[in-house]
């Protein structure tokens, strides 16, 4: 009988990988030697400029919309492993979406971008429906440690978009909308943004009212301002490659 490994634990996914796809810190405090060679990958400044194990993890700013070249070329075969590879981040990184929800996203933004009313290829729309996700936002906005949190938020009624409660975790937000969130949540809100490494930096498509802690979502998502806001490459064009 074959396991349902939607739940594995998420480090094991880092393990693999070989990268710490979510940007937690927690992962430095592992004192177990198979996470040595792992931590030892993720901390490359630690000895140069004399950094604690408690040094964030750096956001580098990467091409997301750019097809790897490489100095060395490597059989065809491997091509299949790259594209999992980079599907496998980017679901961990959305809080585990199934394979079916990435094919049917996949399969309208394709669409979509064959349609003169979007100016936009398939690999931007591809990420634009999934920053617009009422999850990804109030990750985005460092309202929450990580989607997964967000999506419980949202089950449990506390979360409100234009006044109206939001039970849907596929909830897309447009342009225009107003995010709110339950008052009994706002002291956790509070200290999830002072723990946050990257406060206040947050993508040029948001707002945030610090005051009343409410979001509000400008425009759509532009794939070039989204280059310093993951821990790795995303290697979009992989992807869509990958459910084309």
């Amino acid at each position: 009988m074959r396991s349902n490994t939607r739940y594995k634990p998420i480090y094991k996914y880092f393990q693999k990988l070989r990268e710490n796809v979510c940007g937690t810190v927690k992962l430095l405090n592992f004192k177990k030697k198979k996470w040595a060679n792992l931590i030892k990958k993720l901390t490359p400044l630690k000895k140069k400029f004399g950094r604690s194990k408690s040094f964030s993890f750096r956001y580098a700013f990467f091409n997301h919309n750019a097809l790897q070249i490489s100095r060395n070329p490597k059989p065809f075969k491997n091509l299949y492993r790259s594209q999992l590879a980079a599907k496998q981040r980017l679901n961990i990184y959305y809080g585990k979406l199934t394979n079916n929800q990435l094919k049917k996203l996949s399969r309208v933004t394709f669409i979509k971008s064959k349609l003169k009313i979007y100016d936009q290829d398939n690999s931007a729309l591809f990420i634009n429906s999934l920053e617009s996700r009422l999850s990804s936002v109030l990750f985005r906005t460092h309202f929450v440690s990580n989607v997964n949190t967000a999506r419980q938020w949202i089950t449990y009624g506390n979360i409100y978009v234009n006044q109206k409660k939001i039970t849907s975790c596929n909830f897309l937000l447009k342009s225009g909308d107003l995010v709110e969130v339950s008052n009994k949540l706002h002291p956790i809100i509070k200290a999830n943004i002072l723990k946050s490494k990257v406060w206040p930096v947050v993508p040029l498509h948001l707002e945030i009212n610090f005051k009343i802690l409410s979001i509000y979502f400008v425009n759509n998502v532009d794939i070039s301002n989204l280059s310093g806001h993951f821990p790795f490459w995303l290697n979009l064009k992989n992807i869509v490659l990958l459910y084309k």
